[in-house]
């Protein structure tokens, strides 16, 4: 990247003038040398401000160390000649740069040779990772703050995977406790009063519009068969039909919304397993549990917690805190480097408790991270939107998809911060215009394809149909020499206008920073930094479209600039799959 090599000459620099001893008695730079975009253009392309980080060690000003820098920087060969065209100091201690052709040229060839792997790390090489998002109860349907949790989860493991990181994701089924005996109760009654049988409805549970949509098809397929059941019988039997469809409901929308998990996990499965049970034991025997009036107690304040946390209550029922514990071991066992979970904002209470759990069961706590995302509003005309047909209070994740489309939900739920709540704007989010982000984007990378098959094909002239511009075997040969020499692209900087170079200049330096945006993404588990980051690419293409033409009578430049309209659908469509948004060629 041309950041690095931009901090290895003023690395270089600095050695250069402590072996002349003009950096008193320092021998290696105390500090480390970053390189970055100035606030304004018209000071360079590149700035460093290390001096001002000197000054202290060095006793001297900012801007004193910044001029013996340059003055080194100019004996370097590779800051000279048609990589960097000049350089200047600047008050407090800026070193400003501006970029010839060269290294820009060779980062078009770059992601031109590199293709969908061009931003690819290695960060995670040899690195398993757990992903566990959504985990939504199996006792009904999935509203937007489920949706948030999916997309940010799913585009999480999208970004792992293109660091190198091997990922797997996983559902967690809360199929069992006290929510399912209560699903039960509510879908044994309704399927009795559906086959006509007078029956009170639970006062307290799960509506009966709300369950409807999944206990109507169980009546359907199997009739009265479960109508001779007692009434403890038919509330098992219809909790397991019910989450079977609930379940299942979740599968499809999931998958409609471009998200899929490697595993499903059962919470019952770790009871069977005598898990939770064996769980208990292990906190007993390294002492961190004791009972209390008839309770179970984790020692939760002696490992982090703010207070003790019950583990089994005095009735017998375990707890969450239980369960997860035994849950979490599982994860460790099964030996993943990292585990992640992704958690609605209403969980954050229970973090310190689960990680306090771990530690006290001989496991490293910082393994295990917790992501928590926040609420999404949704708003049309400026108004909060309750648009769910069978809840009224409840925004549904289905009828959000439905009416604004797959890729605009996931990109509006996966551009935020997952610390930011989201106002989602539903008129907003069906435009077709620069003001709806994801349609930009799209627009984008179908605008790319536009003009690379518009090199290619025959054109109606006043007089009948014109010649291609180019040929197929002129085309293929083109694509040779984007790989295989970037001189090719030094046509897009010999233009007479200042102004169509400087935004052609500005998009290929869009282009390059595209690694860095992914490993700052990783780094921050921030996938919505490259929801962004297209916007800006895309910004930056209508800028350069807005004053170039592509296809010109020129060979040279005609060659080059397709050159670089091909890395920018590249780079598009990287950016746009790893939030799991569609690149379509034509709108």
């Amino acid at each position: 990247m041309i950041k690095e090599k931009l901090a290895e000459i003023v690395a270089r620099a600095f050695e250069s003038a402590c072996a002349e001893g003009k950096m008193g008695e320092l021998k290696e730079c105390p500090v480390p040398i970053q390189i970055e975009r100035p606030k304004l253009a018209e000071h360079g392309d590149l700035a460093c401000g290390v001096a001002m980080k000197l000054a202290a060690p060095l006793r001297s000003s900012p801007l004193k160390i910044a001029q013996t820098l340059a003055e080194h920087i100019g004996r370097d060969k590779e800051a000279n000649g048609n990589r960097i065209t000049s350089f200047a100091v600047a008050p407090p201690g800026f070193i400003n740069f501006k970029l010839g052709s060269a290294w820009l040229n060779q980062s078009l060839s770059r992601i031109l040779i590199e293709g969908a792997d061009y931003g690819k790390l290695d960060m995670g090489r040899g690195k398993r990772v757990l992903v566990e998002y959504v985990s939504a109860n199996p006792t009904g349907d999935l509203h937007i703050g489920h949706g948030r949790n999916a997309v940010f989860g799913s585009c999480l493991v999208n970004l792992l995977k293109f660091a190198g990181y091997e990922v797997e994701a996983e559902f967690y089924i809360n199929d069992a406790g006290e929510q399912i005996v209560q699903l039960g109760r509510c879908a044994y009654a309704l399927y009795r009063r559906l086959q006509g049988v007078e029956v009170e409805y639970p006062t307290e549970g799960y509506p009966e519009e709300y369950l409807s949509e999944f206990v109507a098809p169980i009546v359907e397929r199997e009739g009265k068969a479960f109508l001779s059941l007692s009434e403890e019988e038919g509330a098992v039997k219809l909790a397991d039909l019910t989450m079977a469809e609930i379940i299942e409901h979740q599968k499809k929308l999931l998958a409609k919304l471009h998200v899929q998990f490697d595993r499903w996990y059962s919470e019952r499965a770790l009871h069977k397993r005598d898990q939770v049970k064996q769980v208990l034991e292990e906190f007993l025997k390294h002492g961190f549990s004791y009972e209390n009036e008839g309770a179970l107690w984790l020692k939760t304040t002696e490992l982090g917690d703010e207070r003790d946390r019950v583990l089994r209550k005095s009735s017998g029922a375990t707890t969450y805190l239980a369960n997860d514990s035994a849950y979490h071991l599982d994860k460790y066992r099964r030996g993943y480097d990292l585990m992640v979970n992704v958690w609605g904002a209403d969980h954050h209470g229970q973090v310190p408790g689960l990680k306090g759990a771990m530690k006290a069961l001989g496991e490293d706590p910082e393994r295990l991270e917790v992501v928590l995302t926040q609420i999404v509003n949704l708003s049309r005309d400026g108004q909060i939107v309750r648009m769910s047909k069978r809840m009224g209070t409840v925004v549904m994740l289905g009828e959000v998809m439905d009416e604004v489309g797959v890729d605009a939900v996931r990109y509006y739920l996966a551009e935020s911060s997952p610390q930011n709540s989201i106002n989602f704007d539903l008129e907003l989010a069906k435009k077709t215009s620069r003001e709806n982000p994801a349609f930009y984007i799209q627009y984008a990378h179908a605008r790319c394809c536009a003009i690379l098959r518009k090199a290619l094909e025959p054109s109606q002239g006043q007089e009948g149909e014109l010649p291609a511009p180019l040929t197929e075997s002129q085309w293929q040969s083109f694509l040779q020499e984007y790989k295989t020499d970037p001189e090719v692209f030094e046509s897009i900087f010999a233009d007479s206008s200042e102004e169509v170079v400087q935004h052609q200049k500005a998009l290929i330096r869009r282009l390059e920073l595209f690694p860095e945006e992914v490993r700052e993404a990783v780094e921050t588990r921030q996938p919505g930094r490259l929801a962004r980051y297209a916007f800006e690419l895309a910004n930056e293409l209508q800028k350069f479209y807005e004053v170039s033409r592509v296809i010109t009578d020129q060979l040279s430049v005609t060659k080059a600039r397709l050159g670089l309209i091909l890395a920018t659908k590249q780079v598009l469509s990287n950016a746009l799959g790893i939030i799991g948004v569609s690149a379509p060629e034509r709108m």
